[in-house]
């Protein structure tokens, strides 16, 4: 058997959640934690945008190890699927080209799909899903019932590429995924260079669901920080710099940290 190549988050403290990492054939749904107790503000929805874009990245360089040095031209840079409705691009904005390139998503290999309505969305997900020609899809919608998340889990599973679907913060969450995660944003890093600039972006990651191991459900949050330079994710350094005994399940040492950013 040739070496196994995962999908993971490149935290051990965030994929130790994950018993063979992000599975490349099922469904992960992605949520930010809402601001209000019905509603959300952009922040929420781009937390969870966010933190979708940086795990398309990771999921394009595990390609690339897996491919090696007998990847081609054309698989070397594989295509990306960014599906929204209209009404979402007009609320929270275009990708920009330059922004994604920073996080590591050519943009020239980039398709973004916008529909007129929100169940054409999922339609164009699910049928994107069967192309076979995807590293991977980032669905945003608001919500995705019962049926048609079911539908973009067995599309997923056919053609083994994953479908990171971000839905509205408060909504109801979607059935048939392999995993859920809800995710909010931090204060970033100190800027080492430039003290009035932002630093690398801090997430507060709680893993809801876990197909592959339902008791990763119970566990805190895990408090990453994106590395542009490596392109994964690490522990926050305001964690990772507190003695161990200080890092227990409770999580109420790393809890009073996060408050001192």
């Amino acid at each position: 058997m040739g070496r196994r190549f995962t999908w993971a988050l490149g935290c051990p403290a965030a994929d130790d959640l994950l018993p063979r990492g992000l599975e490349t054939n099922s469904l992960h749904e992605v949520k930010g934690q809402p601001s209000a107790e019905r509603g959300a503000s952009a922040a929420d929805w781009m937390a969870g945008i966010g933190f979708a874009a940086r795990l398309a990245v990771r999921r394009i360089d595990a390609l690339a190890a897996q491919q090696g040095a007998h990847a081609s031209a054309s698989t070397a840079r594989p295509w990306v699927l960014w599906c929204w409705p209209r009404q979402l691009s007009a609320e929270l904005g275009s990708p920009s080209a330059a922004g994604l390139a920073s996080l590591g998503l050519d943009p020239s290999r980039l398709i973004i799909v916008e529909t007129a309505r929100a169940g054409d969305a999922l339609n164009a997900i699910e049928e994107s899903l069967r192309a076979q020609s995807l590293a991977v899809v980032i669905g945003i919608t608001e919500e995705a019932e019962l049926t048609p998340a079911r539908r973009l889990s067995l599309a997923a599973g056919e053609t083994a590429t994953p479908c990171l679907l971000v839905t509205h913060p408060a909504a109801e969450s979607a059935a048939a995924t392999a995993t859920r995660w809800r995710v909010k944003r931090l204060a970033s890093a100190a800027q080492p260079f430039e003290p009035r600039a932002p630093g690398a972006s801090r997430f507060s990651l709680a893993l809801e669901r876990c197909r592959a191991r339902p008791e990763s459900s119970a566990r805190p949050p895990v408090f990453v920080e994106w590395n542009d330079e490596t392109r994964r994710f690490d522990l926050a350094a305001v964690v990772a710099d507190l003695p161990a005994e200080s890092r227990g399940a409770g999580g109420g040492a790393v809890a009073a940290a996060v408050r001192t950013y």
